[in-house]
């Protein structure tokens, strides 16, 4: 194996690592936070938290192409404008950081006090919660040039040492948290704020030690600073009604009941990004192989990858989420002390939904990878917003939480179906066939899978016997019918290569 090819397989190693220490730790600290935060108050964070996160998405309008001038004026190897590039993006994410804190403590403190249903005895607390997310997002936006430098150069070890660092003060946090008398949420927001102000400065005095275009200069290059915020260009605006999106059915699931919805919400969210997680390395490594194929004009490759590379990941989202829909009571019992109204439909919906969204996920980077991002912002990308709309009739007129949750799930399907017509209209995709063979036969395939154990299931009382058998049968079934009538020969192939071929490895070592 050549250098080159070594240094991908340890620095994916290294990414790896760091995403199964977050996703352990992810759970266990969220168990241990509800317990001792309580159902409100785990809420109001996520609440708050999200809804100041909400205006950081204004770092967007530089992050992607931060990454990529830092990234491409050191592939060439020109000091000095590696130089001129990083001060540039430095003093603009800097301005942006400052336009965030204004708009927040103006704008963010106002829908603070005055709309968001928040307990008024807790009010000073979600205020304290505000401010120092608001400090803390600051420090993170204006963190971007130093994250992009140690990408650039490829120094991924930083990320997995970091990862461990994170990982031991989050578990002084979770000690603290548990021994300290006073307010537990004050007192977890400002633990939050101390390890992630720390982190910044820990990443800051690596790159300003280890690389020389690295310094806090506030020198902008106005051309370069104009080419790099053209480049962002319709992704923002995608990216923005994301969030707005999200954030947007927060608030209102909170105007209308409480924070304890809002902690419902976030821990369904927290099984949705572990799902995500659980994918992402497969997903992140199709997407150059499509804009390789795509530039060498072979649709044929091009199409198939797409069709192929859904059925995978439908695979491997039902062998989790079948179990998780069927027995997430008791996986919610074992993971959480305390378990909020509402959270098992939100996960099971969230979950069920997740078919959805990664059978978008291909056709989506297919869209990017063919170039027809405008499109794709001008006509997927807004429909999202049609989720705030269609929450808020549900709540306005009393169809409870769960018809609100299934509501704000209608326009991913209707992007789905946005998506596949752009692909198709633009560059000759058969929609039609990928949407019967692929979505509409893995869908049924999925359901046919769930038939057994779920008859198990409501033969027998709630218990770890039961557990393992429903989730057991729910593999072999899922397994069987999907590998069986569900991939083509080159999804088998992919299976076969990615998941038994890794197993027959061990076996043989």
């Amino acid at each position: 194996m050549d250098d080159n090819n070594k240094r991908i397989v340890k620095n994916t190693i290294y990414l790896y690592i760091r995403m199964l220490v977050i996703m352990a730790l992810s759970f266990f600290t969220t168990r241990v936070v509800l317990d001792k935060l309580g159902s409100a108050d785990y809420g109001i964070n996520n609440l708050v938290g999200g809804f100041v996160a909400m205006f950081a998405v204004l770092n967007s309008i530089l992050q992607s192409s931060t990454n990529r001038f830092i990234a491409l004026h050191l592939g060439k190897g020109d000091k000095e404008l590696s130089r001129v590039t990083f001060s540039t993006s430095f003093a603009l994410h800097l301005i942006i950081a400052l336009i965030i804190v204004v708009c927040l403590e103006i704008g963010g403190l106002w829908l603070l006090n005055s709309k968001l249903n928040i307990d008024p005895d807790r009010m000073w607390a979600a205020q304290w919660v505000f401010h120092i997310a608001v400090f803390t997002v600051f420090w993170q936006v204006t963190q971007t040039p130093f994250s992009a430098t140690v990408t650039a150069h490829e120094h991924f070890n930083m990320y997995a040492v970091m990862s461990i660092y994170d990982t031991i003060t989050k578990l002084l946090i979770l000690y603290l948290l548990v021994v300290i008398p006073f307010d537990k949420l004050v007192a977890y927001a400002f633990l939050q704020m101390a390890v992630s102000f720390t982190s910044v400065w820990i990443y800051r005095a690596y790159c300003l030690k280890k690389f020389e275009e690295c310094s806090l200069s506030l020198k902008i290059d106005k051309p370069l600073a104009k080419e790099m915020l053209k480049f962002s260009g319709w992704g923002v605006f995608g990216h923005l009604i994301t969030v707005i999106n999200v954030q947007g059915n927060s608030i209102l699931l909170n105007i209308f009941y409480n924070t304890v919805m809002n902690a419902a919400r976030g821990l369904a969210q927290t099984v949705s990004y572990t799902i995500a997680q659980f994918i992402a390395g497969f997903l992140t490594a199709a997407q150059p192989q499509l804009v390789k194929y795509w530039g060498a004009e072979d649709k044929k490759r091009f199409n198939r990858l797409i069709f192929n590379a859904t059925q995978y990941t439908l695979f491997l989202v039902a062998l989790i989420g079948i179990p998780v829909v069927l027995e997430i009571d008791y996986v919610l019992g074992l993971w959480l002390t305390e378990v909020p109204p509402y959270t098992t439909q939100f996960v099971q919906i969230t979950v069920i939904c997740s078919i959805i969204y990664r059978s978008n996920t291909l056709v989506d980077q297919g869209i990017n990878a063919a170039g027809y991002v405008k499109q794709l912002n001008l006509m997927s990308t807004p429909i999202y917003l049609l989720s705030i709309p269609l929450v808020y009739m549900a709540l306005k007129y009393g169809w409870g939480p769960v018809v609100a949750y299934w509501f704000a799930s209608i326009p991913a399907l209707l992007s789905f179906f946005s998506n596949l017509w752009i692909l198709s209209h633009y560059t000759g995709f058969p929609g039609g066939k990928f949407f019967l063979h692929v979505f509409i036969k893995n869908l049924g395939l999925i359901l046919v899978s769930m038939i057994i154990p779920f008859a198990i299931q409501t033969q027998m009382e709630q218990g770890a016997i039961r557990f393992f058998i429903v989730c057991g049968l729910a593999e072999i079934c899922t397994v069987a019918v999907l590998y069986k009538f569900g991939l083509n020969d080159d999804g088998r192939q992919m299976v076969k290569e990615k998941i038994l071929g890794k197993v027959i490895k061990k076996f043989r070592k």
